[in-house]
């Protein structure tokens, strides 16, 4: 059994309540310093927390994910181009994928592209519009006979219910060599520092696991991974979703509502830049025995 801490169910080491978020305790191993929640009932935890309104009615979603097309295209086109230092365009699962839109930058790259996205609403939509090979379900329980040169996880990784399963099924799928793609946000950075259990990121039940450079890279390197680069993803942000981020995450003030309102209607459709620094990407490569 895996005694790596992220493991909830397989890991022996003391856990130190940090605060509580949204009913859900923060744990935080003693040892590797791992943070992550515990989930009482995982039988309909997809369902339940990536239904239509994790896309439509903001808070921890989107307010509409639709609306960013276009800047996720970019995204996906950009990350091949990283990729393609690497490795030459082969067969590429997205996990989590949503609609397909950063997975169809990865096919105008030159990708075969897959992908899973457990709401059938997204995939269909990647499907029937995009043209793209979409599984309805989760990469815990993900199953087929092709093998892949690159999977990709961004912004995913800390949403897995069962991060050994999902894991030891990417060893799995993955070719020798093959590389994995991780997007994830940085529980140790400045911002992070600063906001405390006010940070963004901690909203459970879609989030349940946060990660530092170490402790990811340590995850890696226990299902069999080695990290071979790493950075700052160039990312763009709809001026709209930073303004539901704002509205749910923020303590409310006098006017907050309508002054939201106001900024939605008139610079919503705009986008910005997200600052460099508590977002990174990671490489990784498995190992041949």
């Amino acid at each position: 059994m895996n005694n790596y801490c992220g493991d909830i169910i397989g890991c022996n080491e003391k856990r130190t309540t940090c605060f509580e978020k949204n009913g859900y305790p923060i744990l935080e191993c003693e040892k590797c310093g791992q943070r992550f929640t515990q989930l009482q009932n995982v039988s309909n935890h997809v369902d339940e927390v990536y239904s239509d309104d994790y896309f439509f009615a903001g808070k921890d979603g989107y307010p509409n994910y639709l609306e960013e097309k276009d800047i996720l295209y970019k995204y996906g086109f950009k990350y091949a181009k990283i990729i393609a230092k690497h490795i030459k365009p082969g067969h590429v699962l997205d996990t989590g994928c949503a609609a397909g839109f950063i997975l169809k930058g990865f096919e105008d790259a030159g990708w075969k592209c897959h992908g899973i996205e457990p709401n059938k609403t997204m995939a269909d939509y990647g499907k029937e519009k995009l043209n793209l090979n979409i599984t309805v379900g989760s990469l815990e329980t993900f199953e087929t006979t092709q093998k892949f040169d690159l999977i990709n996880m961004i912004q995913v990784i800390g949403h897995f219910y069962d991060i050994d399963k999902a894991l030891l099924n990417v060893a799995g799928l993955l070719n020798d060599n093959g590389l994995v793609l991780v997007e994830s946000w940085n529980m140790k950075s400045t911002v992070a520092k600063l906001m405390g259990k006010g940070w963004h990121e901690y909203s459970p039940p879609s989030v349940v696991h946060w990660f530092s450079d170490e402790t990811i890279t340590e995850l890696f390197n226990y299902y069999g991974f080695s990290l071979i680069e790493k950075g700052y993803p160039s990312k763009r942000i709809n001026v709209k979703h930073a303004l539901s981020l704002m509205e749910d995450k923020t303590p409310d003030f006098i006017l907050k509502k309508k002054i939201i309102n106001l900024l939605n209607n008139s610079v919503g459709k705009l986008t910005l830049k997200y600052p460099p620094v508590d977002l990174k990407w990671y490489l990784f490569k498995k190992n041949t025995v």
